[in-house]
């Protein structure tokens, strides 16, 4: 059945309508889920990261407020407006030194004159962090307001770079699995949306648990808490999210081997947290990425170790049906990777762990790390000899 939305400007003008409409919510309202509404936040923390290009070229038909030497210009990218994005100029209160007057598109007209120059919090010879930048969007039901943190990194002669954060967040009491609980849903991707899923992090939103035991989740379709699935939803702007008890899920098998003591995966259906049985476990049909893995051991002293793999990229691709199991090769072996990077009068060398699907791991003796590996090196005449110690990056 097709919902029907209500907005302030359509509201019923007589009793005849309204009583009509009445009925009709209360007929739908059984089948729709609840909207438990949040509040919007703001910061001077950055959540989620996000580097945007800078060009010395200045975009054409953009009205320019005045400037010093060698500016720089960029567009942020967003999901709320179906245009190029919001563009913004950064340039500097003398003619050498830092960038340190950052102006946005704030309004939307495409013009940057009639902007205000967001403040600068610090600056040095080679970045400067500048205070939230607040933004107005229009929406269904008025104005929405969006706030974005930048910090400008230029180093020797490397190419300038403008580092952007959410500097704002949605966040307020909902009832989830039976219980009240406060919650902040944060936009990951710091593109003006809140409800993004994906099987990669850097394109997925989060939905964050407050409390003692705090549980951040990446977005899916669903959301497992307390032994209990929920099927979700969240407004694209934030401002509220749905819950019910999921019905009627498909789910398929997956088996890992037996040694791992803990698999992480996530995708659209949602991010989940599994404790393997003799290396089986199940998940809701759709594509994941794999997330991570551990394996736990403890050693003839009783001390305990762990191996885990984490950083995946594609090849950490998988589909659950709910016809067949999938069998994923991750865990042991692990292999070691040396490189060597020759420069004008020394080669440093790297040391890295890696898994079978390419993933980055790491090894953990109780809470710290062991002792990191020495490196041995000679000419093959034997005339150079020298030993190093590794240095955890």
């Amino acid at each position: 059945m097709k919902l029907l939305r209500i907005t302030r400007a359509a509201r019923p003008q007589n009793a005849h309508t309204l009583a009509a409409l009445a009925g009709l919510a209360f007929t739908l309202s059984a089948a729709a889920q609840k909207e438990q509404w949040l509040e919007y936040h703001t910061g001077t923390e950055p959540k989620g990261y996000r580097w945007l290009e800078l060009s010395t070229n200045p975009p054409p038909n953009v009205t320019l407020p005045k400037l010093t030497s060698a500016p720089y210009f960029g567009v942020w990218k967003n999901g709320l407006e179906f245009n190029e994005g919001r563009r913004f100029c950064l340039d500097r209160t003398a003619r050498s030194g830092p960038y340190d007057r950052l102006v946005f598109d704030a309004n939307g007209n495409g013009r940057l004159d009639d902007d205000p120059v967001v403040p600068c919090q610090s600056r040095d010879d080679n970045s400067a962090a500048f205070e939230p930048a607040k933004l107005v969007f229009k929406g269904e039901d008025g104005p929405i307001t969006y706030h974005l943190i930048a910090q400008f990194y230029q180093f020797d002669k490397d190419r300038a770079q403008l580092l952007v954060g959410s500097g704002g967040w949605y966040e307020g009491s909902v009832e989830l699995a039976g219980k009240k609980r406060r919650v902040q849903l944060v936009d990951n991707t710091v593109n003006g949306v809140f409800s993004d899923t994906s099987t990669t992090p850097s394109e997925s939103d989060l939905l964050i648990i407050l409390g003692d035991k705090g549980v951040s989740r990446y977005l899916g379709k669903y959301l497992e808490l307390d032994g209990q699935l929920l099927q979700i939803e969240v407004a694209r702007d934030g401002a509220f999210l749905k819950a019910q008890k999921a019905e009627g899920v498909r789910l398929g098998k997956v088996r890992v081997p037996e040694v791992i003591s803990e698999f992480v995966a996530f995708g659209k259906n949602g991010h989940f947290i599994r404790k393997p049985e003799k290396g089986e476990l199940s998940l809701p049909a759709g594509d994941y990425r794999v997330n991570s893995w551990s394996i736990n051991r403890k050693d003839d002293k009783g001390t305990a170790w762990r191996l885990s793999g984490s950083s995946f990229t594609k090849a950490g691709d998988f589909t659950v049906a709910d016809t067949a199991a999938v069998e994923l090769a991750i865990g042991e072996p692990v292999r070691a990777v040396v490189q060597a990077n020759e420069g004008k009068s020394e080669v440093s060398f790297g040391l890295r762990l890696l898994g079978q699907l390419g993933e980055t791991v790491d090894l953990m003796r109780g809470e710290e790390r062991p002792r990191a590996p020495r490196i041995h090196v000679a000419s093959l005449t034997g005339t150079f000899r020298s030993t190093n110690t590794f240095e955890y990056g």
